[in-house]
This record gives structure tokens, C-alpha cells and sequence, in this order.
């Protein structure tokens, strides 16, 4: 076999053991750290935020690279047998995770790969995550924030995830202690292990039953991962495992074969559209008589001289019944088509719905000591041709109300950056941000980070931001738990990921829960503020749910034919 070239990073003196034999001519990135042992034990799922002392590394985190197959199935046949050859040769350290990746010499979208593991049992977590590969605004600003790459040095574009190798969740609210336990798996040295989930947008607010099974947050590392780059293709599968934990080597091994079995490599590519789907039923909560209701109750607040309010954000959560089903990736996969400039996400725990999402937000991109933000607010609708468009662009940025509503967001988050970084800079302080079927006001914001720690402070202080919540926060956010009749749970919540020297979070808008015979749950929310008007509001939210359901028809059938194919679900 191939010699292994390794990177080692010792702490506390420990050396590896440098003569044990290598698997399939491998490259080695290796962070080998003394790790205390605990008494304290945890249930299988391995859940990190019962560890005793988070701040303590697993003991070796190790990415090893094979060399690069012409497709999917030889990089499945790659990984099985070196996953194989893993569990006869266990590591010496009683914590640790491995990542072992095959390059694929031809580029498959990730998401396609996700849609072909069509698997008979629901209890296999699986997620999506893909970055915005460019973002333009009017004005020629541009960004391109790299994501990691392959060997190639390409950008990584997006990535799918099945079952998870160790998994993060809780039903108190998302703290410090936590976010250390999911960090203890991370390391600058591995930067593409990575914990991909989401967290509640109100962690204060009781849990629904659609929403339970993702707990106040919910992190997964996947134990199949698939990396789509610009011009190829990575297959990856993770190891994690720590004896304190109950969690063995041989432990995570088995349970990474098991679900490897089931990982298909007949891959085919979706059609970006749905399919002849049809609305049996769609019902809004709150109704449009009660949405007016709440919109003039939270106007008399704004308006009182005794209230701080000067912003809170309503929501609305449509139910909607199709036939055929449809299929949440399915679904997700139309949105990348209207989605060049958002964010596309899929979060599915076992058992449990999947939350989707096509959100042109971005809370928060971290890479070592830099930090960039984002201010967004006001919507209009896009116009048929260039002169319309620009009309409307420039009924947005001289619309008073509209500005007062961004000016909240942007000042808010530019105090919130302040507090942890050194240099703010914004710019551009206010333009049009253009997507493909609505138009927004937009700041960009960068800073400078004290402390690389202080990554959890930037994530509890930014969220939520007055985009989603309002303003002051505490005010807006109780006033929402008052009058919205429905869980946002993960809707308007962080969703993003967390890794050794990076990490990125969006804010999960323009975002469904969607489940295989119950239909889906479409949330859209609007910002309320002095001069807002209920019913031209409730229009905003119509425009921002249609990109769910502009591929729909909505069928005049008779009640009994309705009610068979209601029946039948």
C-alpha cells in the first residue's frame, strides 16, 4: 500500500502510533489532544450536550483522502472497504472522529444524490445545505464566499448528508455549554466536518408536535455526506465516536455500515419543477379577519407614547393538501431554479417532517476572525419589464415607512457587532437587493472578532434579528407569542452550520415543514411598523408564499371527489 503523508497537530505530548499500516494510499489530516475521561453517561444517540466538560477536544480528529474514482459507485466500493478495514484496526483513542473522502472526477448535484436514497425506514436523519454561490446587487457590488473546496481548490457548492455519525439536541434553549459540546468535534485542521442544523426561532415558546422531534435546536455531522464542487464530486463518510459517552468505536462503525447499506449510487437528476400537482386545500392561520385583528392590535401598540415598540414582525402559517404528494426535495429543488442569490436548506430528524427552505437571509458568515452580516427588509414584487422594475426599486428606497422598517434592522445589527468586534464597516449602507420575484432593501455589514469564542455571542446576539422578531427584541417577542395562534418553530430560526474555523448561519424564511401525506405548512411573516397597512401587508405575505405554490393548480373539485382524495392520504 501507498505511504500516507500526515499533517499532526500534539498537544499534551501524545504521539500517535506512526507505524500502524495505512488504507488505500490515504492523505492524513490529524489533530491527536488529550481527553479527560468521564463517568457520566449518555444515551446512544451520542448527544454531546450531556458531556461533562465540552471544552475538551475529542481525542484525535483525522480526515484522510483517497485518490479520486470516475463515479459515485466506485467511490461507495472506495469507502466500504475502508471503513472495513477501520473496524479491525480501531484507533487507540477512546474519543475521536474520522472523516474518510473520495473525490468523484465529474460533478453530481448533491441533491440529486439525496433524492435517489429513497429509503424504506424514516428513522434515517438526512439534511441539505447550499450556499450562495454569488451574490449581486444592483449597484455591480458582488461576493463569493468560499465554502472550502476540493482538491482542485473549486468551491464547494452544496452538500447532502444521511444519517448522522453523532447528533445534537435539546429541549431547553440553545446555550454556551452546547454550542462547546458540538465544537469539541470540530477542528481547523478538518474544516469540512461540519454540524448542519437549525435552531427555534422562540426557544422561550412551547414546542408543537409537528416541530418536536427537532427539539429546541437540532446539529447533525452525517455519516454519508455528499460534496458537490464546481467541476467535481466528493463521497464522505464520518466516524464518530467517545467511551465516556457510552459510544464505542466498534459502536459507530456498525452503525455506519448499517446505513451505508442502504446508500444507493443510481443517481438520477431532478426535473426542476413540480410535477402535475394539484391544491386540494389550503388554509391560512391566522385568517384574513384575524390577521386585520392582529395587525391593528399591534399598530395601537406601536403607537402608544407609553410602548418602546416600534417594530414587531407577524407571521402567517398556510396548510396546504396536494395531490399527488410532494416530495420534499422535489420541492426544494424548484426553488434553486428562482434561487441563485438564496440559500436552499433540508432538515429532516428521524421520524419527523422536513423542514425546507429557500431564505435570501443571511444571519451571520464567520471565517477565523472575520464576520459578515447582512440587513434586509422591505419587499416588493418584481416588474415585467426594466423600466417597471426600476420604478418599483425606486418606490422602495424612497418609501418612508419602508425605510424606517430597514434603518430598525440595519442599526440593530450594526449595535449587536459592535459589542464582540474590534471595526465595523457597512457597505453599502442601503440599496436594492434583486431576487427573482421580489426586490428588498439591503446593507452589508463586516467586522472584526475580538476572539474566535466569541462566535456563540454573535449567534445568541444577533438572533433574533428585527428582520423576523422586531424591535426593542424582548417587546416584539412577546407580543408575537400573544397574538400568532401557531409554533414558528425552526421558521425565522438560525439554519446553517457550525465548523473549526468557519461557520455560516441563514435566517430560515421563506421555509415549509413538509411531511408525505399530511401536506405542508408554508410560513411567510411581514414587519409591522407606524404607517403599515394590514391588508397590503397580508399581500406581501401572498408574494412571499407564492414561490411555494406558484407551480401549483388549484383544482375546483366537488366535495365528494375531494373528500376520496382526502380520504386517501
Amino acid at each position: 500500500m501507498a505511504a500516507t503523508t500526515k499533517i499532526h497537530c500534539i498537544a499534551h505530548f501524545i504521539e500517535p502510533d506512526l507505524n500502524k499500516s495505512n488504507i488505500l494510499g490515504t492523505t492524513r489530516h490529524n489533530v491527536y489532544t488529550n481527553t479527560l475521561r468521564y463517568n457520566h453517561f449518555c444515551s446512544l444517540s451520542m448527544n454531546g450536550c450531556q458531556a461533562r466538560d465540552p471544552r475538551t477536544p475529542v481525542g484525535m480528529t483525522e480526515t484522510r483522502t483517497f485518490q479520486a474514482v470516475s463515479s459515485p459507485a466506485m467511490a461507495m466500493e472506495r469507502l466500504n472497504s475502508a471503513v472495513s478495514e477501520l473496524g479491525f484496526d480501531p484507533p487507540m483513542f477512546g474519543s475521536g472522529i474520522i472523516r474518510l473522502e473520495v473525490p468523484i472526477e465529474e460533478e453530481v448535484e448533491a441533491i440529486d444524490w439525496l433524492r435517489a436514497q429513497q429509503q424504506q425506514q424514516h428513522n434515517i436523519p438526512r439534511c441539505f445545505f447550499s450556499g450562495r454561490r454569488q451574490a449581486r446587487i444592483n449597484n455591480g457590488y458582488s461576493s463569493l464566499i468560499d465554502y472550502g473546496g476540493g482538491n482542485d481548490g473549486s468551491s464547494l457548492v452544496s452538500i447532502a448528508g444521511l444519517g448522522s455519525a453523532v447528533f445534537f439536541r435539546h429541549f431547553s434553549p440553545f446555550s454556551l455549554h452546547d454550542w462547546r459540546s458540538i465544537k469539541r468535534f470540530l477542528s481547523k485542521k478538518c474544516p469540512l466536518i461540519r454540524a448542519y442544523g437549525a435552531i427555534r426561532f422562540d426557544a422561550l415558546s412551547n414546542i408543537s408536535s409537528e416541530w418536536e422531534a427537532f427539539g429546541s435546536f437540532y446539529f447533525m455531522i452525517p455519516q454519508v455526506e455528499f460534496n458537490e464542487f464546481e467541476g467535481s464530486s466528493m463521497l464522505v463518510t464520518t466516524i464518530a465516536w467517545d467511551e465516556s459517552l457510552s459510544w464505542t468505536f466498534g459502536k459507530a462503525v456498525h452503525e455506519l455500515q448499517r446505513t451505508m447499506r442502504q446508500v444507493s449510487s443510481n443517481i438520477v437528476k431532478l426535473r426542476k419543477e413540480v410535477p402535475n400537482t394539484s391544491i386540494l386545500s389550503s388554509n391560512n392561520v391566522p385568517s384574513k379577519k384575524l390577521w386585520d385583528f392582529g395587525v391593528n392590535r399591534a399598530l395601537q401598540m406601536i403607537n402608544k407614547n407609553s410602548s418602546p415598540l416600534t417594530k414587531v414582525v407577524l407571521a402567517r402559517s398556510s396548510i396546504i393538501r396536494t395531490s399527488p404528494d410532494i416530495d420534499p426535495l422535489t420541492w426544494l429543488a424548484t426553488l434553486q431554479v428562482e434561487g441563485e442569490n438564496a440559500y436552499q436548506f433540508c432538515l429532516q430528524p428521524p421520524d419527523a417532517p422536513s423542514f425546507i427552505g429557500n431564505t435570501p437571509e443571511q444571519l451571520f458568515h464567520r471565517n477565523k476572525f472575520d464576520i459578515y452580516s447582512e440587513a434586509m427588509a422591505g419587499t416588493r414584487a418584481r416588474g415585467d419589464s426594466k423600466a417597471l422594475d426600476l420604478q418599483i426599486a425606486l418606490d422602495l428606497l424612497s418609501s418612508t415607512k419602508d425605510d424606517k422598517e430597514f434603518t430598525i434592522v440595519r442599526e440593530c445589527i450594526k449595535r449587536k457587532l459592535e459589542a464582540v468586534c474590534t471595526t465595523i464597516l457597512v457597505e453599502p449602507e442601503k440599496t436594492i437587493r434583486k431576487l427573482r420575484r421580489v426586490q428588498h432593501l439591503y446593507a452589508r455589514l463586516r467586522g472584526r472578532l475580538r476572539s474566535e469564542d466569541d462566535e456563540f455571542d454573535i449567534l445568541s446576539s444577533l438572533h433574533p434579528t428585527p428582520a423576523v422578531c422586531g424591535f426593542p427584541t424582548e417587546e416584539a417577542r412577546v407580543l408575537i407569542a400573544e397574538t400568532e395562534m401557531f409554533d414558528r418553530g425552526m421558521y425565522a430560526g438560525p439554519v446553517g452550520w457550525f465548523g473549526g474555523g468557519e461557520s455560516e448561519f441563514a435566517v430560515g424564511i421563506r421555509s415549509a415543514l413538509v411531511e408525505k401525506g399530511l401536506g405542508a405548512l408554508i410560513y411567510a411573516g411581514t414587519g409591522i411598523v407606524e404607517g403599515s397597512s394590514s391588508s397590503q401587508e397580508w399581500d406581501e405575505l401572498e408574494l412571499k408564499t407564492s414561490q411555494f405554490t406558484k407551480l401549483m393548480r388549484l383544482e375546483v373539485l366537488s366535495h365528494d371527489i375531494k373528500k376520496a382524495l382526502l380520504s386517501e392520504k
